[in-house]
C-alpha cells in the first residue's frame, strides 16, 4: 500500500522550493540596493570634496549644493526600500523555514510507514516460511 501522505509530502517539497526561490531572489535585490547605495554613496562623497575645493562659481556651488541634496534624497528612497526587502526577507525566511519543518515531519512519517511496511511483510513472509515448513514436518511424519 503506497504511502497515504506522498502528495502533502510533494507538496510542501514545491512549496519549499518555491520560497527557496523566492527567498534567494528577495535577497539577490538586497545585494544589488546595497551596491547601488554604495555607488551612490562614493558619488555624493566626490560632489562633497568637489563643493570643498572651492575653485567654483557661486552657480556651480549652487548645482553643487542641489546635487548633494538630491543624493540624500535618493539614499532615504533606496535605505527605505532596502529596509522593506530585508523585511519581506524575514517574512519568506520565516515561511520557509516553516515549510522545510513540515517537510521533514512528513518525510519522517513515510520513513515510519516504510519500516513498519517492510517489517509487516517480513512478518508475512516468515508467518508463510513456518507455515511450508510446518505443512513439510506433517507430510514426513505421515510418511513414516
Amino acid at each position: 500500500m503506497p504511502f497515504r501522505l506522498e502528495k502533502l509530502l510533494s507538496l510542501r517539497q514545491k512549496e519549499e522550493e518555491a520560497l527557496k526561490n523566492e527567498l534567494s531572489r528577495i535577497r539577490s535585490e538586497i545585494r544589488k540596493l546595497e551596491e547601488e547605495i554604495e555607488k551612490i554613496n562614493n558619488s555624493k562623497k566626490i560632489t562633497e570634496e568637489q563643493l570643498r575645493s572651492g575653485v567654483q562659481t557661486g552657480a556651480q556651488v549652487a548645482f553643487l549644493i542641489y546635487l548633494v541634496h538630491m543624493y540624500d534624497e535618493h539614499l532615504k528612497r533606496l535605505k527605505l526600500k532596502l529596509s522593506n526587502l530585508r523585511k519581506m526577507e524575514e517574512e519568506t525566511l520565516r515561511a520557509y523555514l516553516e515549510k522545510r519543518t513540515e517537510r521533514r515531519s512528513f518525510e519522517k512519517l513515510k520513513e515510519r510507514y516504510i519500516k513498519a511496511q517492510l517489517l509487516e511483510a517480513d512478518r508475512k513472509e516468515r508467518k508463510i516460511i513456518d507455515e511450508v515448513a510446518l505443512q513439510k514436518y506433517i507430510k514426513s511424519l505421515e510418511g513414516r
